[in-house]
């Protein structure tokens, strides 16, 4: 069966779930609760929204998008790997296979790099909240909220889609030596 989805339907799927997943974990039970009070959050119901938004949605989002980065891999090794119809070999198929390489190696070595930055951020982002709430200036203020509104979600963010993105450059080289192992015999 054909993929249902183009690369660029798996990329803004994965967005939109990743966004409402994100939403959902850092702000549903806040504004329920500032909507309807703490009765409202010993709601079942509520609870297991929750849950799927937060949990299933969020984390289904960032496999897909993670994923679109190795399906568009896998795409230009195929374009750069195939044969023209006259049956004559392109020239730059070793050249374009290479650099198909090298861009999973990017993708695995920034998945490593957001999974750094994620732990950073789980260790030093409520240091760095308390250190902002004594200050009583403007700019304290504004450092305050652009840490709430952009550190928050990135480190809800980072390690997930760094493990994905790492583990998904892995793949097509997986998947490469099993073909390779499968001809061979």
């Amino acid at each position: 069966m054909p993929p249902t989805l183009s690369s660029r339907n798996l990329l803004w799927t994965g967005i939109v779930l990743a966004v409402v997943g994100l939403a959902a974990r850092l702000y549903l039970m806040s504004l329920v609760f500032v909507l309807w009070g703490n009765d409202a959050l010993n709601n079942p119901a509520l609870h297991w929204t929750q849950i799927l938004l937060a949990q299933v949605a969020f984390q289904l989002g960032l496999a897909l998008i993670a994923f679109f980065f190795v399906v568009r891999a896998i795409e230009l090794n195929r374009v750069a790997g195939s044969t023209p119809a006259n049956g004559s070999v392109h020239e730059g198929t070793a050249t374009d296979a290479a650099s198909a390489h090298r861009a999973l190696v990017r993708m695995f070595w920034t998945g490593v790099a957001f999974v750094v930055l994620g732990l950073i951020l789980q260790e030093s982002l409520a240091p760095w909240q308390y250190d902002l709430s004594g200050t009583a200036d403007v700019g304290g203020s504004l450092a305050r909220d652009i840490l709430w509104l952009v550190g928050a979600p990135l480190e809800a963010v980072a390690v997930p889609f760094g493990i994905l993105l790492a583990a998904g450059s892995l793949v097509p080289r997986t998947l490469e030596l099993a073909n390779a192992e499968r001809s061979l015999r």
